[in-house]
């Protein structure tokens, strides 16, 4: 288990959030999503009990909304790609998302993305990067809103740079943290602004 992004209260330097990785075997075939599934369950039982002292917790999932822990305490989110298990969990609503470089489609680039992302991936050295990042920050958002994939992703704007800047009303209320592995695959992990400092 990979500690990949770390949030600490400021004054007390208490743990607030965590976002773990694994790796996922790869077996050459097709990964089936039910396994990677349990894979990052996992994970995340893993990261429970070793960071909030939580050895048995109770998920539980209204509709279509995101996972929620019985314990109110905790809030949670996981994500898996190819490859790769992600688990999240801490003190404040967050969500997380992992995704591997993939072939992008035009069709696919108009239905998700403003146009100026569109043209921030065209330009890039490595468009399929470049909307990897883009996707992870918007699937990492609609995680944390507890929308998933309902949610219109061509409203949702991000700028790319030093700082992740977010087109967005609730811009100011949020934070949005990524980490690109060695194997390109990218980890975005969106949560609450607040008094913490954040190690990667």
């Amino acid at each position: 288990m990979t500690e990949l992004i770390s949030g600490y209260d400021k004054s007390t330097q208490k743990l607030m959030f965590r976002v773990y990785a694994e790796p996922l075997e790869d077996t050459g075939k097709r990964q089936k999503h039910k396994d990677a599934h349990f894979a990052a369950l996992d994970l995340l039982g893993a990261a429970l009990a070793k960071d909030f002292d939580l050895h048995h917790a109770v998920i539980r999932r209204i509709g279509l909304g995101k996972p929620q822990l019985i314990h109110d305490f905790l809030h949670v989110n996981i994500s898996h790609c190819r490859g790769l298990a992600v688990a999240a969990a801490g003190y404040m609503p967050l969500g997380v998302d992992a995704e591997g470089p993939r072939q992008i489609r035009e069709s696919l680039l108009r239905k998700v993305c403003t146009p100026e992302e569109a043209e921030t991936i065209l330009g890039a050295a490595d468009g399929n990067l470049a909307f990897s990042r883009f996707w992870t920050l918007k699937e990492a958002y609609a995680k944390y809103t507890g929308e998933g994939i309902g949610l219109d992703f061509s409203i949702l704007g991000f700028s790319l740079g030093e700082e992740i800047v977010f087109h967005h009303p609730d811009a100011e209320k949020l934070r949005f943290y990524q980490i690109i592995l060695e194997n390109q695959t990218v980890v975005s992990l969106c949560t609450e602004a607040g008094g913490y400092t954040v190690c990667t």
